[in-house]
């Protein structure tokens, strides 16, 4: 792994860290709250990011078939949380063995056939879909960390899956 890669690794692992530490110190209830029915829940989007990271760097860059049913993540139910970080420990754990083996150079290319993106459909670069990747990443932990903000003074009605 180069010194980009490297650091690209690093900046991801630091901000996965930061949101499964928060998760950690949430009781169930909090893991599993939404301010409402429409809503998800941490447990549903650490699923979530378990999925798309399988996706965005396991099949898109490292070639992994995925096998993802996008909308299985987010079926609203109540997860066990052993589950949930189990999947989210083998996405890392996948991500750590792709970008293991790639340098700055070789995400240059595109990312294999099946993952496009836009209209008409385009493939992105690799570098691209790992860059998306953590902005996604980043924009659900801060969701999730709000989630669990919201939770510690959310009146007894509001959903608790």
């Amino acid at each position: 792994m180069d010194a980009g890669v490297q650091g690209i690794a690093a900046h991801l692992d630091e901000t996965w860290d930061s949101l499964l530490k928060a998760a950690a110190e949430a009781n169930d209830v909090a893991f599993h709250w939404a301010p409402g029915p429409e809503f998800n829940s941490v447990a549903i989007l650490l699923r979530h990011l378990a999925g798309s990271e399988r996706w965005w760097i396991g099949e898109a860059i490292g070639g992994i078939p995925s096998r993802r049913v996008r909308d299985a993540e987010f079926h609203h139910d109540r997860p066990r949380r052993d589950d949930v970080l189990r999947g989210v420990e083998e996405a890392r754990r996948l991500t750590r063995q792709v970008l293991g083996a790639v340098s700055m150079r070789d995400l240059e290319v595109e990312t294999t056939p099946t993952v496009t993106v836009g209209k008409p459909p385009r493939r992105p670069t690799k570098l691209w879909a790992l860059l998306h990747y953590l902005e996604h990443l980043g924009y659900h932990r801060g969701q999730a960390l709000l989630l669990l903000k919201m939770a510690q003074t959310a009146p007894r009605e509001a959903s608790a899956r």
